[in-house]
């Protein structure tokens, strides 16, 4: 009973990520779906940058934990006890700059993190004709 408890809660695993993207636009049956949509590849783009700062996170979530585990198991070997807290303290400075560098992208401009084409509307316009470019007279 245990070993089909075990083999069911890995193919839920393995399986859940199929089951929840038929919700998302980026896949091919999202793209296909949206053909005449220009906000599908944007929505891509934010989706992904979402999901990389929780990777990050989860990155640093484990970095802090083998730092942990290895300052636990360290038995008075001051090296090794000092290779965990560099593990732990590394974790902690990667996930300060992740976290930071949104809040600063957000702060300056919400646009930048909310990747979207409506922001970037106006930047192919054509230069009034009777304003001369700088540098000339």
């Amino acid at each position: 009973m245990k070993k089909l408890f075990i083999i069911f809660f890995v193919f839920s695993l393995l399986a859940s990520p199929v089951l929840v993207s038929a919700a998302s636009p980026c896949t091919m049956e999202g793209l296909k779906a949206n053909q005449n949509s220009p906000s599908t590849l944007p929505q891509c783009i934010n989706q992904i940058y979402i999901w990389s700062l929780g990777i990050g996170a989860l990155l640093a979530l484990l970095m802090t934990i083998i730092g942990g585990y290895t300052y636990m198991t360290a038995a008075g070997n001051a090296e090794q006890a000092a290779n965990g807290i560099s593990y732990i303290w590394g974790a902690a400075i990667g996930l300060a700059l992740l976290f930071t560098a949104y809040l600063l992208l957000n702060t300056i401009n919400p646009d930048l993190v909310n990747f979207s084409f409506e922001s970037y509307q106006g930047l192919n316009q054509t230069p009034d004709p009777g304003i001369n470019p700088p540098g000339r007279r």
